[in-house]
């Protein structure tokens, strides 16, 4: 259980906690490999214990490996458990991340607030820096995200639908393999491309139109991140030039990505090639997410970033133009931080 021993250094280094409690789904995934558990302790000195529920006991048992599995029965309450459980009596715990009712809750059964402290940082800087398992699984996820969105390119067409393309494309990274959608799939066309997360999908293609595709695959609970924008039919010069300054800009940035770099410098190489081309008003969002068990994650590229880049990082590289009443062009990739610098996971084909 490597992940929960590098927690367990860090919790040393603080030198203030008896036990970690999480609760945010991502992190109990995370550490135990398994989706369905209600909370999770990892003590500074012995053996974690998954509490699961009566309904995914069986599964847990059979699955998980390396943690004591503990029954959450019917009626039974988990904060009086996991306090029972952990002999709270005078401990520090620090806990990933709570609801307001279940925190009071959790503070009532280990003896007050004070006990208690959030360092959701500690494994938000574990989670940033993907392991070579994590790797390949984001890589076999991004595999598969291509094989929608090649679908998705195959599909486009003068008078389709939106939602047609969209299921399209699901269904191609089902085939593929995947597990599930990444998150909702976005099909935009005319003039709804100047919407960086459109969801209207319920426009028939026309002549002449953009069509934003953004979507992504999940293997083994781990996600990819792909975006492309195409143009149905024959493309208008200032169609075909700003998608050339978006591709340009993502080009830079990529080519800026390497251990050690801020950031925030990769979100302004971006930026600065859109601004110079005119359009700067019309980025609107930053220029990338971490990506791992959640599609959003750390590190976050953005002009106000406090992300250093470091090899293992995975990151979306996405940068975007909207006119409002035009429509808009957004090119993403998921990126892996290599020792020398970056490689592209996802974007297979040519666009």
């Amino acid at each position: 259980m490597t992940k929960i021993n590098n927690l367990k250094q860090a919790m040393q280094k603080e030198d203030k906690y008896q036990s970690f409690l999480v609760f945010n789904s991502a992190n109990l995934t995370y550490f135990s490999g398994f989706q369905g558990s209600m909370a999770l302790r990892i003590p500074l000195e012995g053996e974690s214990t998954l509490f699961v529920s009566a309904v995914n006991f069986e599964q847990a048992k059979a699955e998980v490996k390396g943690l004591n599995i503990q029954l959450v029965k019917r009626g039974e309450n988990l904060m009086e458990t996991i306090a029972n459980q952990a002999g709270a009596l005078g401990a520090k715990f620090a806990v990933d991340s709570l609801g307001i009712e279940s925190w009071r809750a959790l503070a009532k059964a280990v003896g007050g607030e004070e006990k208690l402290e959030v360092a959701s940082n500690l494994i938000r800087e574990l989670r940033k820096v993907k392991d070579q398992q994590e790797i390949q699984l984001i890589r076999q996820a991004c595999k598969i995200a291509d094989a929608g969105m090649q679908k998705a390119k195959e599909t486009i067409r003068v008078g389709v639908r939106e939602k047609e393309v969209a299921a399209e494309a699901e269904y191609a990274m089902r085939k593929a393999g995947s597990d599930g959608v990444a998150f909702d799939t976005i099909v935009a066309s005319g003039f709804c491309c100047a919407f960086p997360h459109s969801t209207f999908q319920d426009r028939t293609v026309k002549e002449g139109d953009f069509v934003m595709v953004d979507l992504g695959a999940t293997h083994r609970f781990y996600r990819s991140d792909i975006t492309r924008t195409f143009v149905a039919g024959k493309g208008s010069e200032k169609q075909k030039r700003i998608h050339e300054v978006v591709k340009l800009a993502q080009k830079k940035a990529i080519e800026h990505i390497k251990p050690g770099v801020a950031a925030k410098e990769v979100d302004m190489t971006a930026r600065r090639v859109i601004e110079e081309a005119g359009f700067g008003d019309f980025f609107v969002h930053n220029l990338g997410h971490g990506v791992g068990l959640e599609v959003h994650e750390a590190p976050i590229l953005s002009t106000d970033s406090k992300d250093v880049l470091e090899a293992g990082n995975v990151v979306t590289v996405e940068p975007g133009i909207y006119l409002p009443g035009f429509g808009g062009v957004r090119i993403e990739d998921t990126v892996l931080v290599t020792e020398g610098g970056a490689e592209r996971l996802t974007g297979a084909f040519a666009f």
